[in-house]
Parts: C-alpha cells; sequence; structure tokens
C-alpha cells in the first residue's frame, strides 16, 4: 500500500475530479495505522479510483459509486473518527 503523502483527503471537490476524470467507483479499503487491512476498527479509510468494476467475481470487494450520496456526506461531515483519502490516479 501507497503511503498517507500519496493521498489527497476525500472531499465534494475531489470527488468531482475523479468523476470528471471517468472514474465511476471507489475501492474502500480500511487499514490499520500500521498500514494493513482491517474492516472492523480501521485507523483510516482509503478510497481507490476506478472506472468500472471488476467482471471477474473472485474479485468482490466493497466499492462505492463516486458521486454517492454515502461518499458526500462523509466528505461534508466536520469531524470524523476515521480519517478518509483519496487514493492519487495517474
Amino acid at each position: 500500500m501507497q503511503t498517507r503523502q500519496a493521498h489527497v483527503h476525500l472531499s465534494v471537490q475531489a470527488l468531482q475530479d475523479l468523476q470528471n476524470k471517468g472514474y465511476q467507483f471507489v475501492q474502500v479499503k480500511g487499514l490499520n495505522e500500521d498500514n494493513e487491512f482491517d474492516y472492523v476498527e480501521p485507523h483510516y479509510l482509503v478510497l481507490v479510483p476506478i472506472k468500472e468494476l471488476p467482471k471477474d467475481q473472485r474479485k468482490k470487494d466493497i466499492y462505492e459509486p463516486v458521486m454517492s450520496e454515502l461518499l458526500i456526506q462523509m466528505a461534508n461531515e466536520e469531524s470524523s473518527i476515521t480519517e478518509v483519502l483519496i487514493s492519487e490516479v495517474a
């Protein structure tokens, strides 16, 4: 997993930028302070932008549409216990 410096904080503008670049979904990764996957009590969430969902059923994971109500609500929250970052894309 990339370091936190390679990420931007979740904001409505960042979500709109992803949508403008053609990204339709984000893959949600929960990580603890040691950058190990942890979905029960994550220290932070990393949203990995993807343009389309994988067709291979073995690659099932947690995905959310880029401009979903949930992500917009999370972006607008003033204080959150869990930090939410968006992985930068090329």
